[in-house]
């Protein structure tokens, strides 16, 4: 029976507990006493940025044994401020958490405040330290033998594996400092840097100098903070460039100590030109002497060679001498033929094994160092190949071998004569003599090489010379020689000149007043020209593309009624340009272009092919030119070539390179009436085929008598009856360039040009399209006035001698060059207010030019300064202008032999000692006395913000990471 529903109401209500009932949270009390806690860190932080912000100064300082800090912003310690704002923020805003947990991410909160105002107040230690760094530099120059390396190699080696809680660090220098670092920082052990020398593959240059200046000035920056500084110079003393005394000096003032280890390791066998003297005064045709200083630091058999220009000097070209240890006066006998700048260089070539030299007292040049390890510890320096090098036993630098001066030499003007039949060379050359010129008669093999010998001369005449007969570099001589020099420069007619002798698209050609192509006359017949070019794969390269471009000139050499075939050929022949007008140029250009090498070598169907298209060309002369490179069978070539002739055909042949079959091709040229051409440079290719195209069509050559007429007066032509001369018997057909090309003779009565002129640069060319010879000029040459003519002419346009002629000054120091001049007039005032400049020629074979402002410096007196980074003889010429117009010139030469660091072979011991003793430290120290403090200390500064405000950061981040966690929550506790 269930109880009473009474029961159980009374039942389901829960018993009181007995005793007296729990007091209820009083809140007001612990609103109190959050304000009380907020108020009081609040008065705490307040007292702390007064005490230490407002009333401490502009800096806080306090010591903490010999280390004093400084807090350098106190200011900014009113961060400190935010702490009751944190305490106030933290009870309100995260009252849902844990009493515990609030209190604290307050705490990491207001040490956030505090670490950030005292980063931002840049506190700061100020210290003292005993530790010593120790910078190696290390000379790696060329005149620092390989063994003295290795010695050095070895101190540094036992410096690094004893450097304790120092540090050590490792400069190499030459020209320029280099920093090595350790070869595997990864290493623990961290082994010790490595030196090598600072050559570049292939090249000598980089360690032919010395700066020691330089690399004392990079050694400062790798001293770290709070170390002593000390330096160690490992070198022989020697300084091509800087002033290492001078830097020592500063080296004190910035509290680094230098010492010095001198290399005493034996110097190397050394033979070096020191000087060429050559009499200020030479007239030309007497003899006289040149004296050359030979150095040699132990005795040695030599042969010297005196070269005058290009060529050995004739007198007194080769010797052998018996050199004594130290300097030796040799004498050479010359004399000069041709007046003008003269270049005289002596080469010295050791024969004999040289003596060793006693091993030097002391060890080698190492600081505290064990013995010195073998030779073999650093690599030799071997010449780089094709490049001049070190002699074992008998020489160690060649580059000091060789030294080169340029005199001038006055006399009467100078004329280059180059003919090309010498034998028909007297005619000019008696015809100028006569009117008191020096002639130099050459063939065209005799053409200078460089603008040294060239320069000598004040006119050069090329007459009747072919294009290929003429290099690149000489062409750029001629031009060089013209425009910055001067010069005058005239080219006769002949058979072999202007567009007979391939000049057309030359060099030689933008320079003179005429152009090549000839309009071809009416009456003049049309020419059938078949190129038979060898594609095989062997012509594969530049060969192809000279190929290409010399049947390109060639199309358009022939006039519009003439007829042109290109065949290529390997195994078998293609068309490559079938027959047709050559009026068709921009589609033959475009055809010739599809060249392209591929297969074998097979003449005989290609030259079949050729007789086969020729003999369907209505054309009055029809010619074959094959090009190949290689062998061919020769099977019935002779008896095809000799079926072409007997059908008015002609044939020339170019064999191209040392694998060409010769002997065939010659054989084709003979056979088949034409020429034949050996070339070994493919670049000569299209100025061959336009000479032989030139030769065949005849439109230039203009065989017919005429009397010359005059268009134009010019200077020398007055006083000549001009008019009135015997009769010229041909000439070489050109047109005449735009203004200013001036045109002053005609033949007869034609348009084209007989002798045309115009000016380049600073001096002149001339086109004599006649020849000077006895062929075309056989009445001329018994003409009264011939002689006359030629001296007028010749005068009128050499190197300029209307100008005024100041004296240049020329100075070399230091690798840098220095040319003065005195511009003072006749009434001896001085000439102000000039611009000016100085060209700046080098060595040949590149012959570099850099023009320099020529500035005027004090009255009258002009200067103009370069650095020289080349090596041999230099011309200068110097220009004065007014208004734009050249008032003064000047010319001057300079020597710079070769570097400085050839010429010194004993280390300078007293320099060594003098840079030691001007910072406090010692020569020859050993390793525990260079790295031993001795009571000295050094004080330092260093940064602590850094610190302070990383650590902010880490707190600020726990803080965050509090907030969003509960740590303390009541049922975390219960079930535990």
């Amino acid at each position: 029976m269930s109880p009473p529903v009474s029961q159980r109401i009374r039942a389901s209500v829960p018993a009181r507990p007995s005793g007296p009932a729990p007091r209820k949270p009083r809140p007001w009390i612990a609103r109190v006493l959050f304000a009380l806690a907020v108020l009081g860190v609040g008065a705490v932080a307040v007292s702390l940025f007064v005490k230490l912000g407002v009333r401490g100064g502009p800096v806080l300082q306090w010591k903490r044994g010999e280390d004093t800090y400084e807090l350098l912003s106190p200011k900014m310690l009113g961060l400190i401020l935010l702490a009751p704002y944190f305490l106030y923020v933290t009870g309100k805003s995260l009252a849902d958490l844990p009493w515990p947990q609030r209190v604290l991410s307050w705490v990491l909160r207001t040490a956030f405040v505090v670490l950030l105002a005292v980063g931002l107040g840049r506190v700061a230690k100020t210290a003292y330290s005993h530790k010593v760094c120790t910078v190696h530099v290390v000379d790696v120059s060329e005149s620092v033998p390989d063994e003295a390396l290795a010695d050095a190699q070895a101190a540094i080696e036992r410096a690094w594996n004893e450097r304790g809680e120092g540090e050590v660090r490792v400069i190499t220098f030459a020209v320029r400092p280099r920093v090595i670092a350790a070869t595997d920082p990864a290493d623990p052990k961290l082994p010790s840097p490595k030196i090598e020398r600072h050559d570049a593959p292939g090249e000598r240059v980089h360690g032919a100098g010395s700066n020691v200046q330089a690399a004392l000035q990079l050694a400062y920056g790798l001293f770290p903070q709070g170390y002593l500084k000390r330096v160690v110079l490992y070198s022989d003393g020697v300084q091509t460039a800087g002033d290492a005394l001078a830097e020592a000096g500063r080296a004190r003032e910035f509290g680094v100590r230098l010492y010095t280890v001198p290399y005493k390791r034996p110097v190397p066998a050394e033979v070096a030109v020191r000087e060429l003297r050559v009499p200020s005064k030479i007239k030309v045709g007497e003899a006289f002497e040149l004296r050359a200083i030979i150095f040699s630091n132990r005795p040695a058999k030599v042969r010297a060679r005196l070269y005058q220009g290009e060529a050995l000097n004739g007198l007194d070209g080769i010797r052998d001498l018996d050199l004594k240890p130290g300097e030796n006066d040799v004498a050479f006998k010359s004399v000069v033929r041709v007046p003008g700048s003269v270049t005289y260089a002596l080469d010295v070539e050791p024969l004999g094994v040289l003596t060793a030299a006693p091993a030097a007292s002391g060890s080698a040049a190492t600081a505290g160092s064990a013995p010195p390890p073998a030779a073999s510890a650093v690599a030799s320096v071997a010449p780089a190949p094709g490049k001049p090098g070190p002699k074992p036993g008998l020489d160690r630098f060649v580059e000091n071998n060789k030294y080169a001066v340029t005199v001038a030499v006055p006399g009467r003007p100078s004329v280059l004569y180059v003919e090309g039949d010498q034998g028909h060379g007297s005619y000019l050359t008696n015809a100028l003599v006569a009117q008191e010129f020096e002639v130099d008669l050459r063939g065209p093999d005799g053409i200078p090489t460089s603008l040294k010998e060239i320069e000598r001369y004040d006119f050069v005449v090329l007459s009747d010379v072919s294009a290929d007969r003429v290099s690149y570099a000489q062409q750029d001589l001629l031009e060089s020689y013209v425009k910055d020099l001067g010069g005058g420069f005239l080219m006769a007619g002949g058979q072999n000149s202007f567009g007979l002798g391939g000049w057309r698209h030359t060099k030689i050609e933008k320079i003179l007043p005429v152009r090549m192509d000839a309009e071809k006359k009416k009456d003049q017949p049309s020419i059938a020209l078949c190129l038979v070019i060898d594609r095989s794969g062997s012509m594969s390269g530049q060969k192809i593309e000279m190929a290409k471009e010399a049947a390109k000139a060639t199309a358009e050499v022939l006039s519009p009624d003439d007829y042109i075939e290109v065949i290529a050929f390997d195994s078998q022949p293609q068309r490559l340009v079938r027959m047709q007008s050559a009026r068709n140029r921009m589609r033959i250009l475009s055809d010739i272009s599809r060249l392209t090498p591929n297969g074998g070598t097979d003449i005989f169907p290609a030259m079949q092919m050729a007789n086969d298209d020729l003999a369907l060309v209505p054309a009055k002369r029809k010619h074959v030119i094959l090009l190949s490179d290689g062998e061919a069978p020769i099977g019935g070539i002779k008896e095809l070539v000799q079926d072409m002739v007997s059908e008015g055909m002609t044939a020339s042949a170019v064999a191209l390179g040392e694998d060409a079959d010769k002997n065939l091709m010659k054989m084709v040229a003979e056979t088949g009436g034409g020429r034949f051409y050996f070339v070994k440079d493919p670049n000569a290719l299209p100025r061959i085929f336009t000479k032989e195209t030139e030769l065949v069509s005849k439109s230039s050559a203009i065989d017919e008598y005429f009397q010359p007429t005059l268009v134009s007066m010019a200077d020398f032509i007055r006083g000549l009856d001009v008019e009135g001369s015997p009769y010229l018997h041909g000439y070489v057909a050109t047109q005449l360039k735009p203004a200013p090309a001036q045109l002053v003779l005609t033949p007869g009565e034609h348009e084209e040009p007989l002798l045309a002129r115009w000016r380049v640069g600073l001096g002149w060319t001339l086109a004599w399209t006649s020849d000077v010879k006895n062929l075309w000029a056989v009445e001329w040459l018994r003409w009264a006035q011939y002689p006359q003519f030629w001296g007028q002419l010749v005068r009128e346009h050499m190197r300029q001698k209307k100008r005024q002629q100041l004296d240049m000054k020329v100075e070399l120091i230091d690798g840098v060059v220095k040319a003065s001049v005195d511009a003072i007039g006749g009434d001896d005032r001085f000439q102000n207010g000039y611009e000016g400049k100085v060209t700046i020629i080098g060595p040949a074979p590149k012959a570099d030019k850099v023009v320099v402002p020529l500035q005027q410096v004090a009255p009258g007196r002009y200067e103009a300064k370069h650095v020289l980074d080349q090596f041999g003889s230099f011309v200068l010429t110097g220009d004065l202008t007014s208004s734009g117009a050249t008032v003064a010139e000047s010319f001057g030469h300079v020597s710079n032999p070769y570097p400085r660091e050839y010429a010194a072979f004993e280390p300078d011991l007293p320099l060594m000692s003098r840079l030691a003793a001007a910072t406090g430290g010692g020569m020859d120290a050993s390793l525990a006395a260079i790295v031993d403090p001795a009571g000295e200390k050094i004080s330092y500064h260093e940064d602590l913000w850094q610190k302070f405000v990383k650590l902010a950061i880490i707190v600020f981040v726990i803080d965050l990471a509090i907030r969003r966690v509960r740590l303390f929550d009541r049922k975390f506790r219960a079930a535990a």
